[in-house]
């Protein structure tokens, strides 16, 4: 029974706003995740409707636009860890240059980045060995979703940073807004009950552009209407001079996460070798598990914002028993859910294809999954930690060391070289998971992100 005990006072932070509980984050983490991965999961099924070439399109594209986007991540995760230690010490105007940086740089990056890929995308795309209709659909849906990036870098910054000074319903707010939008113009595009002008793979790329550009609207409007005290009228080149610290903290963030999603990337030119239906197989099981780890996921996310406060304030020790309370936690709710998944999963893989091929590689990848999520819980919660302490080189190098040698080059000897297909690639996961995750614990037990704090006065 001491295993499930839980103290909720490790849970607590006393902010000048008010008491910040981990309830009151991680419930608005949970559903902005759950609703974030809807979106997805609406694409895909729509698009199952259209064709299995166009899931394997979009969802190809899709994994490339995310390791786009971790570009900015660099940015975000720096404000954040900056915001959450200033808030934490008392320093509110070192946190507001911060999230004012943040936002000026993720749009400038998002918009020279955009135009650029958007005109290799077809380059881009082929490196991930895409043939014929499937290249075709994934070019058009990336060129479309990336250059209108921006609208997605801007809405991630200010979404940030409501997070960070304790106000995340307001992401949830626009969350849910931009999810019943792209629902509605994914069923008139795919289903046509009414004529328009768009259609197929382009059609979904603009539905998907144009919720983001509702989402960008409203939480604009939010800014400017929640008292945060940002005072942003005040700011001025000088005030980008934080932005040193930021991508002190946040460059290795942002490094790891791009290794990381550049590596999903090659993981999925690994799994095209072995054709169409292993990538959409890939792509419906990937798409199912989240509902698995979203838990998790928001649990260390909210975790690492909690902890960022702490670490401000100096309150190391509540911040590590915190830690590793969360974790139990997490590896219990992954382990029932991902045997949840696996016993429902025909009827699940069910809903997006009847093809019995697909069908029965997904089970036998939600079997195998159940090892993934296990280990997948120990780096929500651990790395999610050590970044949000301020601790962000020791897990760059561990991901970058473990996604490419454990993920990527067991991929492809287990999966291609003794042919095991998509198992061998499942199995090279589960060694990453649990690599990453045992790496990240023994660090955080030996409390050397107790040094790391960045919050300044000056």
């Amino acid at each position: 029974m001491r295993f499930f005990h839980y103290d909720k006072s490790l849970s607590r932070v006393s902010t000048p706003q008010g008491t910040l509980t981990l309830s009151k984050i991680f419930i608005p983490f949970f559903t902005e995740m759950l609703l974030l991965n809807m979106m997805g999961t609406i694409n895909t099924l729509m698009l199952s409707q259209y064709s299995d070439h166009a899931v394997a399109a979009v969802g190809s594209a899709t994994q490339l636009l995310g390791m786009i986007l971790t570009f900015f991540t660099v940015i975000g995760t720096g404000a954040s860890i900056v915001i959450n230690h200033n808030l934490g010490a008392g320093y509110t105007e070192k946190a507001s240059d911060a999230a004012f940086a943040s936002i000026i740089l993720n749009g400038f990056l998002s918009l020279v980045l955009g135009t650029i890929l958007s005109l290799s995308a077809r380059p881009l795309l082929g490196l991930m060995h895409l043939e014929g209709q499937v290249l075709d659909y994934a070019v058009t849906y990336f060129r479309i979703a990336v250059q209108f990036s921006f609208f997605q870098a801007v809405t991630s910054s200010i979404s940030g940073i409501f997070r960070s000074y304790g106000k995340p319903k307001i992401s949830v707010c626009v969350s849910l807004s931009m999810n019943c939008m792209i629902a509605l113009l994914d069923y008139l595009i795919i289903f046509r009950p009414i004529e328009l002008p768009l259609s197929g793979v382009s059609g979904i790329a603009i539905a998907y552009v144009c919720s983001q550009c509702f989402g960008l609207l409203m939480i604009l409007v939010f800014l400017k209407k929640v008292p945060l005290n940002l005072n942003f009228r005040s700011k001025n080149l000088e005030t980008l001079k934080i932005v040193k610290t930021m991508l002190k903290v946040g460059v290795p963030g942002g490094i790891s996460s791009i290794s990381y999603n550049l590596s999903q990337v090659v993981s999925t030119s690994i799994v095209a070798i072995l054709g169409v239906a292993a990538i959409s197989t890939k792509i419906y099981v990937s798409n199912i598990v989240f509902y698995v780890y979203v838990f998790g996921m928001s649990l260390g996310l909210s975790t690492s914002l909690l902890i960022g406060w702490l670490s401000g304030a100096g309150k190391y020790e509540q911040a590590y028993r915190l830690n590793l309370q969360n974790l139990k936690i997490t590896i219990t709710s992954n382990l029932v859910l991902s045997l949840l998944i696996y016993f429902f999963a025909e009827p699940l893989l069910g809903l997006f294809t009847s093809d019995p091929e697909i069908i029965s590689m997904g089970r036998n990848l939600m079997k195998l999954d159940i090892l993934v999520e296990i280990g997948r819980g120990f780096n929500h919660v651990e790395e999610n930690s050590l970044r949000g302490a301020g601790d962000v080189v020791y897990p760059m190098v561990i991901s970058m060391i473990s996604c490419w040698i454990m993920s990527i080059l067991f991929s492809y000897i287990l999966g291609i070289h003794f042919g095991l297909g998509l198992a061998g690639c499942w199995i090279a996961f589960a060694m990453d998971e649990f690599f990453r995750g045992s790496a990240y614990l023994v660090r955080w037990r030996s409390k050397r992100w107790t040094t790391k704090t960045v919050a300044t006065q000056n």
